[in-house]
C-alpha cells in the first residue's frame, strides 16, 4: 500500500518514524526517490532509522534521489491569509517532485504540513491542502504519505472534518493500537471498537435526553425568574396603592382637624388601607412559613356555616365594591367537623376575593357545599372570564397571575391561590381549578376529609371574661419616634401612665427612674437592639416583675425563641392592634 495518497494516524512519535521509514526504505534501496517534508525533530527521527538500515542518504542527496524540507518553512511559502494558495503550492512543491523524479523515477513523498495546520486550529486549510496534494498528483506522478496525531481528533466536533480527511485519501491506516497484522487479534480489537461505538452512541442519546431536560429546567427557571420580577413590580404597586389614600387622608385630617365628621371619615380611610397592607404582608409571611413547614394547624370542632359566614364577611367589602351578587348553598343539616377555623376561613376568603377581583363589575359568585361520602366538597364559582388550559395548569403556583391582573381591581400579589392549595393540603385535602375556557367562568373546588369531632362528656366550661385593665406604668421604646409617640398617646387614652424612649441607653435610664410595670420594646434598634436592652433590664436593673413585650416586624419561631432567651414575656408582631394591646396590658406583670 505504498501507492496513492495515504494517511497514517499515530499515537507515539516512534511509531511514526518506523512507519515513514517502512514507506521509503525499500524504494530507496532500489531506484526510487524520496521527498521528506517534516519538522526538524521528525526529520531527524526518520533519517536516523534510514541510516540504521544501511541507506546512504548523502549519496542519495547528491544523486537527486533524496530531498528533505522543513515543513513549517515550506508551508509559509504558499499560505496566504491562513489559506493555501493553489498556484504558490504548485510552484513550491511541483519543482521538488519533478527534480526527484529525474525523468521516470518513482517518487515517495512524506508531508506533515497538513498536521501543522490542524494543530494550529486551521482545520479548513488542512483539508484544502490535502486536496491540493491530490490535484498535484494528477499532474505529477508520486505516492504521498500524510500523518496526523490521533489525539488531535478527540472531540465530537471533529467527526465531520475527520471524515473529510479520510475521504481525501485512497488509503487510511489507524493508529498503532489498532495496526495489528494477526487476523484473530484484529477481529477482537474491531469487536471492542464496535462495543465502544455502541456505548458512545447510547451515552450520546442519554446526553441528548439530559440536555433536553436541562433546557426544560432552564426554561422553567427563566419562567420563575420572570414571575419573580412581575411579583416584585406588583408588590411595589400593591404597597404604594394604600399609601396614596393614607397620605391624602392625613392631609385632610390636618386641614379639617376642627370638623369631627371629616376627621372620622379620613380616619376610616387610614384604618381600611392599613388593614389592606397588613393583609398583604400577612399573606407574604404565611406563604413563607408554609413553604418552610413552619405552620401548624390549630384544629378544633367547628360549624361549616360559621366558617363560611366569616369568609363572606371578610370578602364582603370587595364583593360589594365590585357590585357582585353572591349566592350561598349549604347542606340543610349543620356540618360539624375538625379543622383550623382561622385557616379554613382564610381559604374560602381568598377564593371569594379571587372571584371578586377577576369577575367583571356586576357579576355573580356562588359558594356551594355538599357532602360526598366522607368528604366535604366546597366550590366557589364565578361567571368571570374563565381560565385557559395553560392558566389552569399553573393557577396555584407562586406569583402566578392572569394576563389581565394589573388591569383589574386590587391585582394582588399572585400568592392567594398558593396559600389556598397549601392550607388545604395541610388539612389533608385537595383543591382543583375548573373552567370550560375563556369566557365561561371559573370554579375552584375544595375537597376536605370530613373528620368528626369527638363526643364531649359535658358542656365546655365558659371562657373567662376579661376584666377591665388596671392602670399601668408603661415604657414604650422605639427608635421610630412617630411610632413610639403615637403608641404612647393611645395608651394614655386607655388610662395608663406612659413614658417613651427612642434608643437603648435612654430606655435603660427611664426604666431605672420610673420602674415600669410594662415595657413595650422594639427589637430592631441601632447600636443596642431590643434583645440587649431586655437582658440589661432583667440582669442589671432587676426588673424581674415587669412585663416585657417584644415589638417586632419579624414573627418567625426563631425570633420568638430569641425574645424568650433575652427575657421577654411576650412577642408581638407589628402593627399592634389596639384591642389586642389592651388585652395584653391586663396580664399581671
Amino acid at each position: 500500500m505504498n501507492d496513492g495518497h495515504l494517511v497514517q494516524y499515530y499515537e507515539k512519535e516512534g511509531f511514526l518514524y518506523d512507519r515513514v521509514t517502512d514507506f521509503m526504505s525499500e524504494g530507496l534501496r532500489g531506484s526510487d526517490a524520496a521527498v521528506l517534508i517534516a519538522t526538524p525533530a521528525h526529520r531527524d527521527g526518520v533519517e536516523s532509522r534510514l541510516l540504521r538500515q544501511g541507506i546512504d542518504l548523502s549519496r542519495l542527496k547528491a544523486g537527486g534521489r533524496y530531498h528533505a524540507l522543513d515543513a513549517q518553512a515550506t508551508l509559509s511559502r504558499f499560505m496566504v491569509d491562513g489559506t493555501p494558495d493553489p498556484h504558490r503550492f504548485a510552484d513550491t512543491i511541483g519543482p521538488v517532485i519533478r527534480t526527484a523524479r529525474g525523468g521516470d523515477r518513482r517518487v515517495l513523498a512524506f508531508g506533515e504540513m497538513v498536521a501543522l495546520l490542524w494543530a494550529a486550529g486551521n482545520q479548513d486549510a488542512a483539508i484544502q491542502l490535502e486536496e491540493l496534494w491530490n490535484d498535484l498528483a494528477r499532474r505529477e506522478t508520486f505516492a504521498l504519505l500524510c500523518a496526523y496525531p490521533i489525539k488531535h481528533f478527540d472531540d465530537a466536533v471533529h467527526a465531520k472534518p475527520f471524515a473529510d480527511i479520510n475521504a481525501a485519501h485512497t488509503w487510511v491506516t489507524p493508529a498503532e493500537s489498532y495496526s495489528i497484522a494477526e487476523a484473530d487479534e484484529r477481529n477482537r480489537v474491531i469487536a471492542m471498537l464496535q462495543q465502544k461505538a455502541a456505548a458512545l452512541e447510547t451515552e450520546s442519546k442519554q446526553r441528548a435526553v439530559l440536555e433536553s431536560a436541562l433546557r426544560g429546567k432552564i426554561d422553567e427557571l427563566a419562567e420563575v425568574d420572570r414571575r419573580k420580577d412581575e411579583f416584585l413590580a406588583m408588590l411595589g404597586h400593591e404597597l404604594r396603592n394604600p399609601l396614596a389614600p393614607v397620605t391624602t387622608a392625613l392631609q385632610l385630617m390636618r386641614i379639617h382637624e376642627t370638623e369631627p365628621g371629616r376627621v372620622a371619615r379620613s380616619r376610616e380611610i387610614v384604618e381600611r388601607q392599613i388593614e389592606h397592607m397588613t393583609r398583604l404582608i400577612d399573606d407574604l409571611l404565611d406563604v413563607s412559613r408554609i413553604t418552610r413547614g413552619k405552620i401548624e394547624l390549630r384544629e378544633q370542632p367547628l360549624l361549616l356555616s360559621a366558617v363560611v359566614e366569616q369568609a363572606i364577611e371578610s370578602a364582603r367589602p370587595l364583593i360589594d365594591e365590585r357590585g357582585h351578587q353572591i349566592a350561598v348553598d349549604l347542606p340543610s343539616e349543620p356540618v360539624r367537623f375538625l379543622a383550623d377555623p382561622a385557616r379554613l376561613a382564610q381559604v374560602f376568603t381568598n377564593l371569594l376575593n379571587n372571584a371578586a377581583k377577576y369577575t367583571d363589575v356586576g357579576g355573580r359568585i356562588w359558594l356551594r357545599a355538599r357532602i360526598e361520602g366522607n368528604d366535604l366538597v366546597v366550590g366557589v364559582k364565578d361567571d368571570g372570564p374563565g381560565l385557559s388550559p395553560e392558566l389552569r395548569k399553573h393557577a396555584f403556583e407562586l406569583f402566578m397571575q392572569g394576563p389581565q391582573a394589573r388591569t383589574r381591581a386590587r391585582g394582588g400579589l399572585g400568592i392567594g391561590l398558593t396559600l389556598v392549595r397549601r392550607l388545604v393540603e395541610l388539612h389533608g385535602g385537595t383543591v382543583d381549578a375548573l373552567s370550560d375556557g375563556p369566557g365561561h367562568g371559573t370554579e375552584f373546588v375544595v375537597r376536605l376529609p370530613l373528620r368528626l369531632p369527638p363526643v364531649a362528656d359535658g358542656d365546655a366550661a365558659p371562657a373567662p371574661t376579661a376584666s377591665s385593665a388596671p392602670q399601668r406604668r408603661v415604657l414604650v421604646v422605639d427608635d421610630n419616634v412617630d411610632a413610639a409617640e403615637a403608641l404612647g398617646e393611645l395608651l394614655r387614652d386607655f388610662g395608663h401612665e406612659v413614658t417613651t424612649a427612642h434608643d437603648g441607653p435612654q430606655a435603660l435610664d427611664h426604666a431605672r427612674l420610673h420602674r415600669p410595670d410594662v415595657v413595650l420594646l422594639d427589637i430592631g434598634m441601632p447600636e443596642m437592639d431590643g434583645y440587649e436592652v431586655a437582658k440589661q433590664m432583667r440582669d442589671q436593673l432587676g426588673l424581674c416583675d415587669a412585663l416585657l413585650v417584644a415589638l417586632s416586624g419579624y414573627g418567625e419561631d426563631r425570633h420568638r425563641r430569641l425574645a424568650r432567651e433575652a427575657g421577654f414575656d411576650r412577642h408581638v408582631t407589628k402593627p399592634v392592634d389596639a384591642a389586642k394591646l389592651e388585652e395584653l396590658l391586663k396580664l399581671s406583670p
